[in-house]
């Protein structure tokens, strides 16, 4: 059977939400033993390197003279709104409440929102009505108390967390032709790794040398395979499917992410996060029906 290049993008994206969900156990895992931001960048340099192990032969670094200062500026702006300010984000909200209700947070629809915004989509009321029945089920887990409608510190992390995440995604749909997904994804990384060592430098934290063992760099290893999939399939999925169906079929990130909060840290989800969690996937399934 040969799959099409939406169906590729669909899988891509499947694969995205799965691991995008197990950041949250590299992040508490590797707290214990580096820094906030340390283990933020060790983690990304371990993906570039893992990258260019798996992927470089469909690296051209000829390609880099030939990048426009807008293109540049693009990669940039990308890196900095998904890594310093998505991820840096949403790994502080991790440790601060549980995974799951972070991932719940992370299902809002908010690229489909920006791909309305931003890249002019077209959309119909059903689309827009699967769209909110999602961001209802969102709202259902996330809110503390429905009497004042209460959002704890870690909550409202996780929201910002999504919107940058998000925003660095839209963009995915400016990148030029001259660059291939791989190619992205490793410019984004380095650039990345760069903005995040410099942040923990000026945060003190020092150098990474103490606390190492083989579980240790076992995980770290894992995580970057992780990061240099998780950038790949974002591109290779936004390019292929329309920012809309992809916004809903991430949504199956909260799944995932339920697993490995169970699996590893025993969170049980309640009964509002399982209703809403419904809420979310009978979304998902609908809204790719309609497609």
């Amino acid at each position: 059977m040969v799959l099409s290049n939406k169906q590729k993008g669909i899988l891509a994206l499947i694969g995205l939400a799965f691991t995008y969900a197990s950041f949250g156990f590299f992040t508490r895992y590797l707290s214990v033993s580096f820094g906030f931001f340390q283990q933020l960048y060790l983690r990304i340099l371990a993906g570039l390197v893992i990258g260019f192990l798996i992927f470089g032969k469909n690296f051209n670094f000829s390609k880099l003279k030939k990048i426009t200062t807008s293109e540049w500026l693009l990669l940039i702006f990308r890196a900095a709104a998904y890594y310093l300010l998505g991820a840096a984000l949403f790994n502080k909200a991790v440790l601060l409440t549980k995974i799951s209700t972070v991932a719940f947070i992370g299902s809002i629809p908010m690229t489909a929102i920006l791909g309305f915004l931003i890249l002019k989509e077209k959309t119909t009321l059903k689309k827009i009505f699967f769209l909110t029945l999602s961001f209802i089920g969102v709202v259902i887990i996330s809110i503390n108390s429905f009497s004042n409608f209460s959002w704890g510190q870690g909550e409202i992390l996780a929201l910002i967390s999504v919107f940058f995440v998000s925003l660095s995604i839209v963009f995915r749909k400016y990148q030029t032709k001259l660059l291939n997904n791989v190619e992205i994804t490793q410019i984004q990384l380095f650039i990345a790794f760069i903005f995040i060592f410099i942040t923990s430098s000026l945060m003190k934290e020092g150098l990474p040398i103490n606390n190492w063992n083989g579980s240790v760099f076992f995980i770290v290893s894992i995580a970057g395979l992780a990061n240099v999939l998780m950038i790949f399939f974002t591109n290779y999925g936004f390019e292929k499917v329309s920012t809309i169906v992809a916004s809903n079929l991430l949504t199956l990130e909260m799944f995932f992410a339920v697993l490995f909060g169970f699996l590893f840290f025993r969170e049980i989800p309640s009964v509002k996060e399982f209703f809403g969690g419904i809420l979310i996937l009978f979304s998902v399934v609908q809204m790719n029906k309609l497609e």
